[in-house]
């Protein structure tokens, strides 16, 4: 089955076949001269540096996701596959730029994301107890 991407559908809603689909087929990434600029160094809390400079590192790899996935077709589709697939994993797996976000962006959507679950499941057991 095809399924086609209508205003009426955001990321969320799409299946997850689809949104892959999508992405490795319409990414901004999939025609770059160099696809290692979506995986730059990260910066590293306990490397030794200062509040400040991590931050500003953080700040200019923040800058980069967004440069590289601005004009991007797909920036929405991509974010929203990304937190599907990263969802179960070990943060420390969480590497790269995907959907415009930095990797310690993502693994704080994806706690965001864990924890409306586990809310909900508790308000639904505590409705049928």
């Amino acid at each position: 089955m095809t399924f086609m991407m209508t205003r009426s559908h955001t990321a969320a809603t799409l299946p997850t076949a689809a949104l892959s689909r999508a992405v490795t087929t319409r990414g901004a990434c999939l025609d770059s001269s160099n696809p290692d600029a979506w995986f730059p160094p990260e910066p590293n809390p306990s490397g030794g540096e200062s509040p400040e400079a991590l931050a500003i590192r953080r700040a200019d790899y923040e800058h980069t996701a967004r440069q590289l996935c601005g004009p991007c077709p797909v920036r929405a589709q991509c974010l929203e596959l990304a937190l599907r697939e990263e969802h179960d994993l070990p943060q420390t797996w969480f590497h790269g730029i995907r959907g415009g976000k930095a990797p310690w962006q993502r693994r704080s959507m994806v706690r965001r994301r864990r924890q409306a679950a586990a809310r909900q499941i508790a308000e639904t057991s505590e409705a049928v107890a």
